[in-house]
C-alpha cells in the first residue's frame, strides 16, 4: 500500500472510527504531569487557535431556517389588503403573538423557515380573502448563559438564543489550553444534560449541533482527556485529544492529516512506567496502540537511516531501540542494562528475514517429500495397498508440517565476531533469565521441566519424564541450547554425565520414530523433523 493512500480526506472518514474519536465520554483519562503542558516543543493542543475573538465579535443574527421560535423572540408582521397592520410583536410567555382581529397565534416551536406560511394560514382563517400577511423573525430572544469549567473566564454571558456554543465559549476567553477538553463539553438545562458538544467534529467536518440556548443554561467544559502529540510530515502539528485509555495512529490522522510523502512513523511512549521507542512503516504504525502522552513523528524516509530493534527479557529500559542504519549488535548491547537475574551469555537474536528463509527451505523439503511420496510406483500388487497407506500418512504429516512457523533465530554462540554483525530493522533481541531447569519435550510420557542437576544423565531426565513413549526414537536425542546451538547425543552416551554439554535452560528433545516403507522417505522425513525442531523449538509427531 502506498503512502499516498493515507492522505485521508474528510469524506472518507470511517463512520465507526469517527464516532469513537468524536463521541463524548463520562470519565477523563489522566495524563502524566510530565506531558500535561501544551507548550512543550512549541506544539499546540488541536483547536487551541479556535478562540481568538472571532465568534464573540460576530453574534449570529442571520436567517436560520431551522431555528425554532421561542419565548422572547420578536416577530415582524405586516398585513395588507382589506385590512392593514404593521408591528413588531413579541412572543409572550405562553408562546403566542397577538394579532388584532385574529387573536393569539401560538408560534413557539415553529421553525423559522415555516413561520410566514404558518402565520398566513392563521390569518386566512379569519380573513377569507383580500388580506395578505408577511411575517419574519426580527430578533432572537436575548439570553444569559453560564459558561464554566475549564475556560479562561468563567461567568454569565449575554447573547441570543440563536447564538452557537462557540459564541459563549469565545466570550469566556475560550477553553483553557492548560486543562480544558475540546471533546467533552456539556450543555446543561436546569441541571440536566441537554447536549454534548465535541469541537473536533466542528474543526474536522464543520458540523455543529443545532442547539438553541435559553436563559440560565450552562456550558461546562470538562477536564482534558489523554492526548497524543503528532509532528513531522502532517498538515498541522498538534496535541490531539482522544477518549479511552488508548487510541491508534489511524484515528489521530483523521484529525491531523498526513502529508502525501509520509511513509514512516517514529513513535515514543511510556507503557507501564517504561519508555518504548519504535520506527515503523506507516502501514504498520497505523494500528499501533498509542497511550496517553505518546509522541509520534511522521517522516518521509526515502533513504532509510534508522532501524528499530525490540528488546525483551531480563533488561531494564526501553522495549524498543531506534538505532542508526548500520548499527551492530555490539552497539545495541552497549545500551542495554541487564537485570540481576539475566543470562547475558545466552542472548537470543530473532530475525524476520532468517525466519522467511527457514520457511522457504522447509516448504521446498516438503514439496520434494510430497513429490516422492506421490510418484512412487508399486513393484508388486501387495505393494499397492502399502504405498497408498504410506502416502496418506505422509500427506497428513506434510499438512501438519506446513503450519510450522520458524522463529528465525540467529546463532550467536561460538563466534568471537558476533558483535560486529549488522542489525536489521525489526530484529528482536531476547535476554533470557538465568535458568535453573531443563525441559524434556517430544516423545516422552510426561513432557515437563525439571530442576537442573549436573549429576543427572540423559537417562535420569528421561526417566523423570515418565520414560520414552512407544513412538520415540531411542537411538538419538537432540539438546537445543538457549543460544540456538544444538547437540546430537547417541544412545551410548545417554547414561553419561554431560558436563558442559547439558546446561540449565536446555531442552532435551525426543524425536519420533519414523516408520516409512522406503529408506529415502525415512531420510527426508527425518531431515524435516530435525529442521522443524531446531527452527521452532518444538517436536512434531509423525
Amino acid at each position: 500500500m502506498s503512502s499516498t493512500s493515507y492522505a485521508l480526506e474528510t469524506q472518507q472518514i470511517d463512520k465507526l472510527t469517527e464516532q469513537r474519536l468524536l463521541s463524548a465520554a463520562e470519565q477523563p483519562v489522566s495524563v502524566p504531569a510530565s506531558v500535561a503542558s501544551p507548550g512543550v516543543n512549541g506544539v499546540e493542543v488541536f483547536g487551541q487557535s479556535l478562540f481568538q475573538g472571532a465568534f464573540r465579535d460576530q453574534p449570529f443574527t442571520g436567517f436560520n431556517p431551522n431555528y425554532q421560535i421561542t419565548v422572547g423572540d420578536k416577530i415582524n408582521l405586516q398585513l395588507w389588503g382589506a385590512y392593514s397592520f404593521s408591528a413588531s410583536l413579541p412572543v409572550d410567555p405562553q408562546g403566542n403573538i397577538f394579532i388584532p382581529e385574529v387573536g393569539p397565534v401560538h408560534v413557539a416551536g415553529v421553525e423559522n423557515g415555516e413561520l410566514n406560511d404558518f402565520v398566513l394560514r392563521r390569518v386566512k382563517q379569519v380573513f377569507k380573502s383580500n388580506v395578505n400577511a408577511y411575517a419574519n423573525l426580527e430578533a432572537s430572544q436575548p439570553v444569559k448563559v453560564f459558561v464554566t469549567g475549564n475556560v479562561q473566564r468563567p461567568g454569565l454571558y449575554n447573547g441570543y438564543s440563536s447564538d452557537s456554543v462557540l459564541y459563549y465559549l469565545d466570550s469566556a476567553g475560550g477553553i483553557d489550553p492548560e486543562s480544558g477538553s475540546y471533546i467533552d463539553i456539556q450543555v446543561l438545562r436546569q441541571g440536566k444534560l441537554l447536549q454534548r458538544v465535541n469541537l473536533y467534529q466542528f474543526l474536522v467536518t464543520g458540523q455543529m449541533p443545532a442547539l438553541q440556548l435559553r436563559n440560565g443554561d450552562s456550558v461546562v467544559v470538562g477536564a482534558r482527556h489523554g492526548y497524543v502529540t503528532l509532528e513531522g510530515d502532517v498538515q498541522q502539528s498538534a496535541k490531539i485529544e482522544f477518549l479511552g485509555e488508548t487510541t491508534s495512529l489511524s484515528e489521530m490522522l483523521l484529525v491531523a492529516k498526513p502529508k502525501p510523502q509520509a511513509n514512516y512513523a517514529r513513535i515514543t511512549q511510556i507503557i507501564d512506567d517504561r519508555q518504548e521507542a519504535s520506527y515503523l512503516p506507516i502501514e504498520q504504525a497505523m494500528q499501533t496502540e498509542l497511550h496517553a502522552g505518546a509522541h509520534v513523528e511522521l517522516v518521509s524516509d526515502s533513504d532509510i537511516n534508522t532501524i528499530s530493534i525490540r528488546v525483551k527479557g531480563e533488561v531494564e529500559g526501553p522495549a524498543a531501540y531506534v538505532l542508526p542504519y548500520g548499527a551492530t549488535l555490539a552497539d545495541l548491547i552497549d545500551r542495554i542494562h541487564y537485570r540481576d537475574n539475566a543470562n547475558p551469555f545466552a542472548i537470543q537474536l530473532y530475525r524476520k528475514s532468517v525466519a522467511e528463509q527457514q520457511k522457504i527451505a522447509l516448504e521446498r523439503s516438503l514439496d520434494a517429500l510430497e513429490m516422492e511420496a506421490l510418484t512412487r510406483q508399486p513393484v508388486t500388487s501387495s505393494d499397492k495397498a502399502s504405498l497408498k497407506d504410506s502416502a496418506a500418512m505422509i500427506q497428513k504429516f506434510i499438512s501438519k508440517a506446513r503450519k510450522a512457523q520458524p522463529r528465525g533465530q540467529v546463532v550467536l554462540a561460538n563466534n568471537d565476531r558476533a558483535g560486529e554483525m549488522l542489525l536489521e530493522d525489526g530484529d528482536e533481541l531476547v535476554v533470557p533469565l538465568r535458568a535453573s531447569t531443563v525441559s524434556v519435550v517430544g516423545e516422552v510420557v510426561f513432557p515437563t521441566s525439571l530442576v537442573f542437576d549436573e549429576e543427572h544423565t540423559l537417562d535420569d531426565y528421561i526417566e523423570m519424564a515418565g520414560g520414552f513413549s512407544n513412538s520415540a526414537d531411542t537411538d538419538e536425542l537432540i539438546i537445543l541450547h538457549l543460544d540456538g546451538t544444538i547437540s546430537r547425543i547417541k544412545e551410548r552416551k545417554f547414561n553419561n554425565r554431560l558436563t558442559g554439554t547439558l546446561r540449565a535452560g536446555d531442552e532435551i528433545m525426543v524425536m519420533p520414530k519414523i516408520q516409512a516403507g522406503e529408506l529415502q522417505v525415512t531420510k527426508d522425513v527425518t531431515e524435516i523433523l530435525y529442521r522443524i525442531a531446531v527452527g521452532t523449538a518444538a517436536v512434531l509427531s509423525f
